[in-house]
This record gives C-alpha cells, sequence and structure tokens, in this order.
C-alpha cells in the first residue's frame, strides 16, 4: 500500500475512533464492563503454582536489566490445530521438552514465545470453559522454558487466523467483527471470557511471563486491509485484553502486555490508527510487530539473493521509525516474528550457495539492525527442516541441538550481538 494512502486511512481510523462507540462499524451494544464483570457458573481455575514476587520495574527497564536482547519461537506447537482442534503434535513436531529449553538458552536465546492456539479447547457459552488439561500443559511448557532461564511469552495465536480470501479459520473473526454488531458481542465476550481465563490461572507466575494479546488478525487481505472498522475493533479488543488481565489482580494488576498493530504488520504500528491501550499499571506495555520483508525472499523463498543496498536500506528505514517513537519514549519493542526460509536447489549449485549466503547476511542484518534500534527480535521457528513448505527450521525439537551446521551458524549470528 503506498505511504500516502495508509497515512490518509490511518488519520481517518484515529478519527472514527474517537466516535467508535456512536454506530460506526463495530461498535457494540454492550459496553465493556458486562465483559468485565461476567460472573461464571463455577469459579475460573486457578494454578497451584506457588506466588511469585515481582520486581515493579516498567516493561522497559526490566527486559534491559534482564539483558533480554533476542529470542526464539516454538512455533508449529502449541499453535497447531486440524478441523477446528488445537493439539501439540498435531503438525509433525515432537511434544515440547525440557531438553529443548535448555537448548534453546544454552544457543543464546533470553526469550521464547510460545504460540498457543486454544480452539477446540474452550467449551460453550456464556462460560466458554477453557479444559484444565489445556490450561495445565501451557503452564508445564511455561514453566520448562523458566527452569531453563528463558522469559516466557504467550498468546492467542491460530484462534484469529482467517486465510487469503477472508475464510475465518478460527473464533477470533476481526472481519465478522467489524461488519456486524450482534458477532461483534459474540465474539467479543468469548475473547474476554478466554483471556479472563488464562489470566486468572497463571496470575501467580513472576513477570518473566509477558501476556500477548493476539497474532495477526487480519481479513484475508494481510497487511492491505482498507476498511477503518476492522482497525477499531482490533484498538478495542486491545483496551479490553489488558482491562481483564488488570482486573484479575495478583501478578497480573503488573504484568508485563504485549500489543500489536492489525495483522501485526510494522507499518500499521506506526500509523495513527493503532493506539496503544490505556493502562492502570503504568510502563508496562510492550509493543510488537512482525518482519518478513521482502516476502519473496524471506518466506516464499521464490528469490534467491538478498543483500543489496537498497535491500539493507529498507530493514534500516522499517526499523529506525521504531526507535523514535516507542523506544525513545521507553516504550519496549519486541519483533515477535521474523526470519528467512531454507532455500534448496539441488540441480544448480551456485543458486544454492547464493541462497545459503543470503539468508547468513539477512538474518544477521535484520537481527544487528533490531538490535541498533534497540528492538528485540525473536526467530520463527516452525521445526521444518526439509521437506514442502516453510523451512524455518534451526533447531532439533527431540534434542535441543542445531539441527545443521548452518543452522548453528545462523543462530550464532542472532545471539552474538548484543548491544
Amino acid at each position: 500500500m503506498a505511504k500516502k494512502s495508509l497515512f490518509f486511512i490511518s488519520l481517518f481510523v484515529a478519527l472514527l475512533h474517537v466516535v467508535s462507540l456512536s454506530g460506526c462499524a463495530g461498535s457494540s451494544s454492550s459496553s465493556s464492563d458486562s465483559y468485565l464483570n461476567y460472573i461464571p457458573s463455577k469459579p475460573d481455575l486457578i494454578s497451584d503454582y506457588p506466588p511469585e514476587t515481582v520486581s515493579g520495574k516498567s516493561a522497559f527497564e526490566y527486559l534491559k536489566a534482564e539483558k533480554v536482547h533476542s529470542g526464539w519461537n516454538l512455533g508449529n506447537t502449541l499453535d497447531s490445530h486440524r478441523n477446528g482442534y488445537a493439539g501439540e503434535t498435531t503438525w509433525g513436531n515432537p511434544a515440547a521438552n525440557q531438553a529443548l529449553m535448555k537448548g534453546v538458552k544454552a544457543a543464546g536465546f533470553d526469550i521464547i514465545r510460545i504460540p498457543v492456539t486454544w480452539m477446540g479447547d474452550i467449551g460453550l457459552p456464556p462460560d466458554h470453559r477453557i479444559s484444565a488439561t489445556r490450561l495445565k500443559r501451557v503452564g508445564e511448557i511455561a514453566a520448562m522454558a523458566k527452569e531453563a532461564g528463558l522469559k516466557v511469552i504467550i498468546n492467542l495465536h491460530h484462534d484469529g487466523a482467517t486465510e487469503s480470501g477472508g475464510s475465518d479459520v478460527g473464533w477470533l473473526s476481526i472481519g465478522k467483527a467489524s461488519r456486524n454488531n450482534t458477532a461483534y458481542d459474540t465474539i467479543t465476550a468469548k475473547y474476554a471470557r478466554v483471556w479472563k481465563q488464562i489470566a486468572e490461572y497463571f496470575k501467580n507466575y513472576g513477570e518473566w511471563l509477558i501476556f500477548e494479546s493476539f497474532n495477526e488478525l487480519h481479513d484475508g487481505n494481510w497487511q492491505t486491509c482498507t476498511d477503518p472498522g476492522q482497525f477499531i475493533v482490533l484498538n478495542k479488543w486491545n483496551q479490553l485484553f489488558v482491562d481483564i488481565v488488570r482486573s484479575t489482580g495478583s501478578n497480573n494488576e503488573s504484568r508485563y502486555l504485549m500489543v500489536g498493530a492489525y495483522c501485526n504488520d510494522n507499518h500499521h504500528a506506526l500509523s495513527a490508527g493503532f493506539l496503544l491501550p490505556t493502562d492502570p499499571s503504568q510502563n508496562k506495555l510492550i509493543v510488537s510487530f512482525h518482519y518478513y520483508a521482502p516476502y519473496e525472499f524471506a518466506i516464499k523463498g521464490s528469490r534467491s539473493s538478498w543483500g543489496t543496498t537498497a535491500d539493507k536500506q529498507k530493514v534500516e528505514s522499517d526499523f529506525s521509525p521504531f526507535k523514535t517513537r516507542f523506544i525513545d519514549n521507553n516504550i519496549p519493542v519486541i519483533i515477535g516474528e521474523c526470519g528467512a526460509v531454507l532455500q534448496l536447489y539441488p540441480n544448480d549449485s551456485a543458486k544454492q550457495s547464493q541462497a545459503q549466503q543470503s539468508r547468513m547476511d539477512y538474518i544477521s542484518y535484520v537481527f544487528n539492525a533490531a538490535k541498533k534500534y534497540g528492538l528485540v527480535p525473536v526467530y520463527w521457528d516452525n521445526g521444518l527442516a526439509r521437506g514442502d513448505g516453510e523451512k524455518f527450521g534451526l533447531i532439533n525439537r527431540a534434542t535441543g541441538q542445531p539441527n545443521s551446521p548452518d543452522s548453528e551458524a545462523l543462530i550464532t549470528a542472532m545471539t552474538n550481538v548484543v548491544n
């Protein structure tokens, strides 16, 4: 989308947000209090995890003091799903284990993002009861990561997934919610209940556990949405997320919370249409975006070379505004996903060599640039290193060790850069 077009859309969205409760798309007949004050038929589960003390630091101070410089995603594990049901091993990766967590920490990563898809484990309305088994397993994996010395992010992941063309995979449909007030109320009530239960269950966990409101919400058009109602809904859901978590008390009163813009796109995160939620606990928010640019190289794998002056300048121009807008105002920024796929050309050794070197150059440059501007990059690892599909896998999920010498070199490039 052209920058000029994006500017006017963002400005329009910001103005609409001010009047979003007065009949515009995505407005709701229910107040946020109705979501906050709902009393389920029986109390929500609370983990027996012993209460931990917290430092009271701001999010910015905490990440700096704990020397959080780079991270890794446990992708295609707790976020995997089929036919509306999430499953830890559904997409071919083994169940998470302690050896994996120790390996991630030993590799030099400081934080792990654990994407979680909850659908299939959420009961009927109005309670929308999350299964105790699912909550317990997420807690077990988070505790493994903490035991290894990692900070942890958990979220709602493919619950909000929509395929290209507008077919909803998950229930958290921003397209439906923006077009119809009844749909908005139904979806928002479920969103509030899901986050209320997650917050209640993990309320005793320390500040090493960060909540992320959702993943890449979009209507199937990815970053190119021009529907102001969807931007309004996203801001309202981010605000409700903060309100719900804070309402559960204990360590959630000051827990660090991560929020992203439409589709977790970097341009939308810098637009006037993305509003940080109001938070009663000051300086506890973290901004997030995802970075896979250029798409043809980083995800599609149809371009084997990267590294021109223009390529590098794009990274600089994409990252530098985050320092001005957020970092310089003591608001931390985490690049929740980034990376580049492994490209294989078995019948063209020259192209294979070019792709291999370009991948190293790209990941090195992205991680260096991120740290130059004070951003925390978190590599997307989906466990896939062979066969069809997007081959982002670097770490053997059974052993926690790099899956190849090339992967080990890439990991070293990511973790050896320290501000």
